[in-house]
């Protein structure tokens, strides 16, 4: 126990892994990554999994509704902008480049608000691309957001599931070393980004 009361033993992260605290914590991470953030809550989504798995669900949704309402702020606002300023200020947010921005525009025109489920199937492709998208083509909000809804399920929804069985199957290995458990996990996410800043660059 430190100084502030803070526990990192197990019982300890998985008590404040399934705190209301942490599921508003992705709720604004949800919404910030829709819109000018660059690390997906999925971090989040997957640690809560690890350390609590039934709190999973619960963070899960309240990740979703503001996942939601981060892509429907970019659409509304998207919306209102000259394309080219949309696009300037996306441009600002780091791992996001034009050429990313004008693929997804071309995949919207072609295909419309569907091709949302299209990003999470490369190596993160930001759904706040999307939402811009949608309003510059000048989609449909009410089509956008339902297409959202799987479109943002399809990369939470199974590293949520996935770190969750792996809480459930190695819960006495992990309640053993659970700051090592947590290193490991970060250190995933770590090398995660470090390819995709490779690859996409800043």
């Amino acid at each position: 126990m430190g100084a502030n009361g803070t526990t990192f033993d197990y019982d300890g992260l998985s008590h404040r892994a399934a705190s209301s605290w942490v599921a508003m914590l992705g709720l604004l991470w949800g919404f910030a990554e829709a819109t000018v953030f660059f690390i997906v809550p999925d971090v989040l989504l997957g640690a809560v999994a690890l350390f609590a798995p039934r709190a999973a669900p619960r963070v899960l949704a309240f990740t979703l509704a503001g996942a939601l309402a981060g892509g429907a702020l970019t659409y509304g606002v998207s919306s209102e902008l000259d394309p080219s300023r949309s696009e300037a200020v996306l441009e600002r947010v780091p791992t996001v480049n034009d050429s990313a921005i004008h693929r997804v525009e071309r995949e919207m025109r072609r295909d419309g608000p569907r091709s949302i489920v299209y990003g999470p199937l490369r190596m993160g492709t930001p759904y706040k691309l999307y939402a811009r998208a949608a309003a510059v083509e000048d989609e449909a909000f009410s089509s956008f957001f339902l297409w959202s809804i799987p479109g943002r399920l399809e990369r939470m929804l199974p590293v949520t599931l996935l770190a969750a069985v792996v809480g459930f199957l190695a819960r006495s290995r992990i309640a053993r070393r659970p700051r090592a458990a947590l290193a490991f996990y970060g250190t995933l996410w770590l090398a995660v980004y470090v390819v995709y800043v490779i690859r996409i660059g800043l």
